[in-house]
């Protein structure tokens, strides 16, 4: 499903950045003056990302009370990007749409259809005239985000390095994993099973094959390769081999729901002592809080869990995305208006620590963090421990879900998984596959 410090002051009130001065209403403006929008969005329901969203748009409406509204239409994960198409076709988008490569939103559909027909409202104004807001950004995001000088979405403030959960209880090494290669790792696994999944993206499985990917010879460089371009080749060596010990591993060590499995099905199997290890991102922490034991079983303990990044000393990161939401430039000014004040918002320093406490992460361009933030930190261990895990000497590679097409993510690797397992497809017809089913994207 588809591994990492996020913004500064809360704004008060936002109009040069938007170029958002009209007076006139709005058919999504209350008749007493508040302008109200409707957010569809896959953060919310049972997705994880909900616990940090849902709180956050209430907040952010609590700040903005008699003036602003965000109301929220939770769409199921799978049917969110088909859903942005559609409205897109129609000129009916909404005020804040998830940026591309988030919720199944397709990179190069974004390109072909809202860049080149210049549907993304330009955010440089509200850049430059909010440089408080600007200097939390990642370098990185902002150049990703730059196309033709104008700033089409907007750029991330957190990174949130991606590695894995174990349960000390059952799986146990005298050596931290980071400081293992990816050889070693396996060999400790022993009857331990990994909480994988095959449907809808594969999400938990695609993780760990990007780890092994990052640990073969080229592997990481050959993904990083492929960040701007989109991979459409898997039969090169460094993906071969590490298919052929995923399904090894697979075969041999995962959780006896995998095949058939969504992410929610992995998930319970991590926490129903049925999986040792589940590979996924920072978000998950919240999981192992006492206030989410109701999702517990089998004497599972959320004290019990630990995290590190891959072994190789590998985290899965990749800077050079395009953020978080982006703004239609069909919108009415009104409506810019209070979407460039969320986006201030959702980058001021107060909600990227709350982001960083509840969802894990670094702000790397925020130099100070709050003694507040400082001090709740510390009541979720194990996200200080994958924020700790982090070292001068880690290697941040690239993963398979921020070079695979879109249709290749969010359905074919899944699809194809069962296959893989059952033997049905060798390593290598398996590569084979999803290189045609790449190429048939072109």
């Amino acid at each position: 499903m588809k591994i990492s410090k996020v913004v500064l002051l809360v704004m008060g009130i936002l109009s040069i950045g938007c170029t958002a001065c009209s007076s006139k209403k709005t058919d999504r403006e209350e008749n007493d003056g508040v302008t109200e929008v409707t957010l569809p969005t896959y953060l919310a329901g049972e997705n994880v990302g909900a616990v940090f969203f849902l709180p956050h748009i209430e907040r952010f409406n609590q700040k903005y009370a008699g003036k602003y509204k965000i109301n929220i239409e939770a769409v199921p994960q799978a049917s969110y990007a088909e859903k942005i198409k559609q409205l897109a076709q129609q000129r009916k988008l909404p005020v804040l749409v998830h940026s591309p490569g988030s919720g199944g939103i397709d990179v190069q559909w974004f390109r072909d259809v809202i860049i080149k027909n210049n549907m993304a409202y330009d955010l440089s104004e509200f850049l430059q005239s909010h440089p408080e807001v600007k200097e939390n950004l990642v370098p990185e995001s902002i150049d990703y985000c730059t196309v033709k000088g104008k700033v089409v979405c907007m750029p991330i403030a957190v990174l949130k390095p991606i590695g894995l959960y174990y349960n000390t209880a059952l799986y146990k090494s005298a050596k931290n994993i980071q400081d293992m290669s990816m050889k070693e790792f396996i060999s400790t696994l022993g009857a331990n099973k990994l909480a994988f999944q095959t449907v809808d993206n594969g999400w938990t499985t695609g993780l760990f094959l990007s780890a092994l990917i990052a640990n073969q010879p080229g592997g990481m460089e050959l993904i990083k390769s492929a960040v701007d371009s989109k991979l459409y080749d898997y039969t090169a060596e460094p993906v071969a081999a590490a298919v052929k010990q995923l399904q090894n591993v697979m075969q041999s060590n995962a959780a006896s729901n995998s095949v058939g499995a969504a992410y929610a099905d992995a998930a319970n199997a991590f926490m129903s002592d049925k999986a040792s290890i589940i590979c996924n991102g920072s978000w998950m922490a919240s999981e192992f809080d006492s206030k989410s034991k109701d999702k517990w079983s089998n004497g599972f303990k959320g004290t019990d869990v630990r995290a590190a990044i891959y072994p190789g000393n590998v985290a899965l990161v990749n800077p050079r995305v395009y953020g978080e939401f982006w703004i239609p430039d069909s919108a009415e000014e009104k409506e810019k208006e209070l979407a460039c004040a969320y986006l201030a918002f959702r980058d001021s320093q107060p909600e990227i620590e709350q982001l960083i406490l509840t969802e894990g992460g670094t702000a790397p361009a925020i130099a100070h963090y709050s003694d507040e933030f400082k001090a709740k930190q510390k009541e979720t261990p194990v996200l200080a421990e994958l924020a700790e895990s982090v070292n001068k000497d880690t290697i941040f590679a690239v993963s398979l879900y921020d070079v695979m097409p879109s249709t290749i993510a969010d359905t074919e690797f899944g699809k194809t998984l069962p296959k893989l397992v059952d033997g049905t497809l060798t390593p290598e017809e398996f590569c084979t596959e999803l290189t045609k089913k790449a190429e048939a994207t072109k």
